[in-house]
């Protein structure tokens, strides 16, 4: 894909952000930043991030979210290399840190220490469950944040266990609702010309979208739960069917327009007046829509249903990445040896900036050739 028009910018085009501590909520972040045009740096440790994941280092390929962004790699634990990043903060417009709080503030590296030589300086914190507060010190993944939310609860069949997500919720609210954060920021400094200090905490995001169910909770003091909505599998028109050839299809015929082509389509209009029947006669219901669904196959259903009733696929991941939708998601750049995924960003992204290493990410950053020697023949940092 094509960066922006010839002869016109990205909208922040210029604008220098620091990535540093990043796991998945910041690199969902750099991504949608980079897309926009800032020039994004990542600040690693010297033996690179793969080490800490053990095992399990090669099996979350996060190319699309690294292309076009410079990696540094530095020994922050060392006071000489804590001071090289303090002096890169000191003309980046954004810093981006994911320790885990008071990490950054042991380092040096903190807002209140870069703040001093760049008070216009937009800090953005992500981490689990904020600064402050007793959880702050809890570590986590994006399954627990998920499950602290409350939204793990209602994921799954009323009568199971919680259901497993299949991607990183958490993290990518995460690291969209930083990347907001970051925009916001720098408009208010455009303003003010003063810098700010953000904390985002993981949990912020499935929180906010679980804002109804807390309301509920928080004014008549009962929660629901699965199986209590229609988006908790209370209802049969909004749900998972096993089709005739062992694949499944997702329907969610909520308004009664489409639940009303729906029953007759699948040949029970018998059904159409009687959307939200309980107890005994909603569980026949749903006997009924099982037993249909498994008379064909799930592209025949598909084909029958899709336009007008609210019926899409449950495609695998190799069905989806071929499928109609994600080619908006393609991303084709002319030297990469595979395709990429494409951020939120529907602006024309910023064009992919080339590949730099420590030695010329430092010196974009005002570092001279001899200190950048020296640098490196006292360790403090990395190819």
């Amino acid at each position: 894909m094509p960066g922006p028009p010839e002869g016109e910018v990205a909208p922040f085009d210029g604008l220098r952000l620091l990535s540093v501590g990043h796991t998945l909520p910041g690199l969902y972040c750099i991504a949608v930043l980079r897309d926009l045009g800032f020039d994004v740096a990542r600040v690693e440790r010297l033996a690179g991030d793969a080490d800490r994941f053990g095992g399990l280092a090669g099996q979350f390929p996060v190319r699309s979210l690294r292309e076009g962004t410079a990696r540094c790699a530095i020994d922050l634990k060392d006071p000489r290399g804590a001071a090289a990043f303090r002096r890169m903060a000191a003309r980046a417009d954004v810093v981006l840190e994911g320790f885990r709080p008071g990490t950054a503030a042991r380092l040096g590296i903190d807002h209140a220490a870069l703040a001093v030589e760049n008070p216009r300086l937009i800090y953005v914190a992500i981490s689990g469950y904020g600064q402050e507060g007793p959880w702050r010190d809890h570590a986590g993944h994006d399954l627990n944040y998920l499950a602290a939310a409350g939204a793990l609860d209602l994921a799954g069949g009323p009568d199971g266990t919680p259901g497993m997500p299949g991607a990183t919720y958490a993290d990518g609210l995460a690291g969209l609702g930083a990347a907001i954060n970051v925009l916001a920021a720098l408009e208010a400094r455009r303003r003010d010309g003063r810098g700010r200090f953000v904390d985002v905490a993981i949990t912020d995001g499935p929180l906010f979208l679980l804002s109804a169910e807390l309301e509920r909770w928080w004014t008549t003091g009962t929660a629901r739960t699965r199986g209590d909505t229609h988006l908790t599998g209370a209802y049969p028109w909004y749900g998972v069917f096993e089709t005739a050839d062992g694949r499944y299809l997702s329907v969610a015929a909520v308004e009664p327009a489409f639940y009303d082509r729906l029953c007759r389509v699948v040949g029970h209009p018998e059904l159409a007046d009687r959307q939200f029947v309980t107890g005994e006669e909603r569980r026949q219901q749903r006997e009924v829509l099982r037993a249909t669904f498994r008379k064909r196959t799930r592209d025949e259903w598909v084909a029958l249903l899709a336009e007008d009733a609210c019926v899409a696929p449950v495609f695998s991941i190799d069905e989806a990445a071929e499928a109609p939708p994600a080619a908006r998601a393609r991303r084709e750049l002319p030297d990469a040896a595979a395709t990429l995924v494409r951020s939120p960003v529907r602006l024309p992204p910023a064009a992919c900036r080339p590949k730099r290493g420590t030695a010329e990410t430092l010196a974009a950053y005002g570092f001279s050739a001899e200190m950048v020697r020296a640098l490196g023949a006292q360790g403090v940092i990395g190819e």
